[in-house]
């Protein structure tokens, strides 16, 4: 009995012992290896089963940066200090996506079992998504030239030599905000043709480029050829063929309006052209009575490796209007005082003249403003009477009245509608006598 008592015996201070002993192990082991927290920055979450998306032709974009999470983790220190961001594991299957379009984050580590670990908690839970129907579009590929070549040389043509058009795939609000596909060619102080590799830019319905990371190209370059022209401005020559009606003539003045065009083609092409020929059979004059007009198409007639370009700056379609001007014929009736004719080649011993107080009477016809330019005073009129005396077929004159022609000299574009005759007084010369 006594020894019970001893053992019962300051049982209070006893028990105090045994806890403060277990609260000294407790703050030993902690002292030693104590819990702390680690935290992991930008931790890139990994997705799992996307094909959920992608089978049903649809696409996803991740929102506000929930791709990524920082991750808090709870553990002795021990475990804590070989713990790395590698070994932390953050996955949203996207076979638990919800009808809000967010998948939840799940978080592990990798290198020690859960019982090692005293908790792991991360930023976010969930991922959250943006999800559109996947769309295709086809684009003609369009050239924008920027730029002028020099002075004096014109763009030929532009073209993409590797095909005209591309594919663009992406969200379906992103794809139908595209609405041109467009390479840029600058043709600045070019004389030679080249080929050029450019950029293909995508563009809005106000011109700005779309560079939304989602769309994917078919293609991302277009091969484009420059073909450079040297330019040379030609005449335009113009013949005609047939006679306007009786009592008409052309006036030989041809209006042609372009009369000067711009041409283009290579140099070495360019070198020999120096105009383009109409052939007269465009303008048949025949039977005319009134100006002919015609509008004629010169590209019929340019060259081979020669084309069109604009002329005087403004767009030109290849025709030209000519205009080639008939007018009447105007008759008229002019004396010429006898005084005025001259006699030429009298045969010695003979004298030859007219009657002074006659006129010549010349008959002539013409255009208007031609025989405007007329003056009796200003024409040459002879007889020759060596000419006359040989068409006449005599060799020897005899006195008294004859007539002869007389050749009259007129301006360009005046005629005689009639021979012109003048009266002649033939007299034989008297010899002188000597004296006896």
């Amino acid at each position: 009995m006594k020894r019970r008592n001893k053992l019962w015996h300051n049982l209070g201070l006893k028990i105090m012992a045994v806890v403060f002993s277990i609260l000294l192990w407790l703050v030993a082991v902690n002292i030693n290896d104590p819990v702390e927290r680690k935290i992991f920055r930008d931790v890139k979450v990994e997705t799992t089963n996307t094909s959920v998306l992608t089978d049903e032709n649809k696409l996803y974009q991740v929102l506000d940066d929930t791709d990524t999470v920082t991750v808090t983790v709870r553990a002795s220190r021990s475990v804590l200090e070989n713990l790395n961001s590698s070994d932390i594991s953050a996955t949203a299957d996207f076979s638990e996506l919800s009808f809000t379009n967010t998948v939840p984050i799940r978080l592990s580590v990798s290198r020690y079992v859960d019982k090692q670990i005293e908790s792991i908690s991360g930023s976010i839970d969930s991922m959250k998504l943006e999800v559109e129907d996947k769309k295709e579009k086809q684009l003609v590929i369009e050239i924008a030239q920027t730029g002028e070549p020099v002075e004096g040389y014109i763009v030929g043509k532009i073209t993409t030599t590797d095909g005209n058009a591309m594919k663009i795939t992406g969200p379906e609000s992103v794809v139908d905000g595209v609405k041109k596909a467009v390479v840029e060619a600058n043709v600045s102080d070019l004389t030679d043709s080249i080929n050029i590799t450019e950029k293909i830019s995508l563009l809005d319905e106000d011109g700005k480029e779309v560079t939304d990371s989602r769309i994917s190209r078919s293609v991302n370059t277009a091969k484009v050829s420059i073909t450079i022209l040297a330019t040379k401005e030609i005449p335009v020559a113009l013949s005609t063929t047939g006679e306007p009606a009786a009592g008409y003539v052309a006036t030989g003045e041809i209006n042609c309006a372009p009369a000067v065009v711009t041409v283009a083609g290579r140099s070495s092409t360019l070198a020999d052209v120096r105009e383009i020929v109409i052939p007269a059979e465009e303008l048949d004059l025949t039977g005319a009575t009134a100006d002919v007009t015609k509008l004629i198409d010169v590209r019929g007639y340019l060259p081979d490796g020669v084309s069109l370009t604009s002329t005087n700056g403004e767009e030109f379609n290849g025709k030209v209007a000519v205009t080639v001007k008939i007018a009447p014929l105007v008759d008229i009736t002019r004396a010429v005082d006898s005084s005025r004719v001259q006699i030429l080649n009298v045969p010695e011993g003979y004298n030859v003249s007219l009657n002074p107080d006659s006129s010549v009477t010349i008959k002539l016809r013409g255009l208007q403003e031609n025989l405007d330019q007329v003056s009796v005073d200003n024409l040459t009129c002879t007889v020759d009477i060596s000419k006359w005396m040989d068409q006449a077929g005599v060799t020897e004159l005899s006195e008294g009245s004859a007539e002869a022609e007389v050749n009259v000299s007129l301006p360009s574009g005046v005629t005689l509608t009639a021979p012109v005759k003048a009266a002649l007084n033939i007299e034989k010369i008297p010899e002188d006598n000597p004296e006896e």
